[in-house]
């Protein structure tokens, strides 16, 4: 039952996001954004050292839909668990 419950904590949250849309799904910024954050999710899941994430610093700075498709493409193709800012990947630059 335990395990259950535990399975259900986990998977619940990732299917209820894998149903959401972005008002930003088709902007091109948004697309560019999901790509490079998808390739920094991926390295991340597959064991790749902390790095530099792949990501248009000027892009990330000024465009809310490359934001939100960075966001949302680290989210989707990072497997791994290790979602936490340890390292810088996934922080905002333009917030402290």
């Amino acid at each position: 039952m335990r395990l259950s419950l535990i399975a259900l904590a986990t998977i619940a949250p990732l299917a209820l996001a894998a149903c959401t849309t972005s008002k930003y799904e088709g902007d091109p910024m948004y697309n560019a954004g999901f790509g490079d954050g998808c390739a920094t999710g991926t390295a991340r899941a597959q064991g790749a050292p902390p790095s530099s994430p792949v990501r248009d610093e000027t892009e990330w700075k000024s465009s809310d839909a490359y934001r939100a498709g960075w966001k949302a493409g680290y989210g989707s193709c990072n497997t791994s668990g290790n979602r936490g800012d340890t390292t810088g990947v996934d922080r905002d630059p333009t917030r402290p």
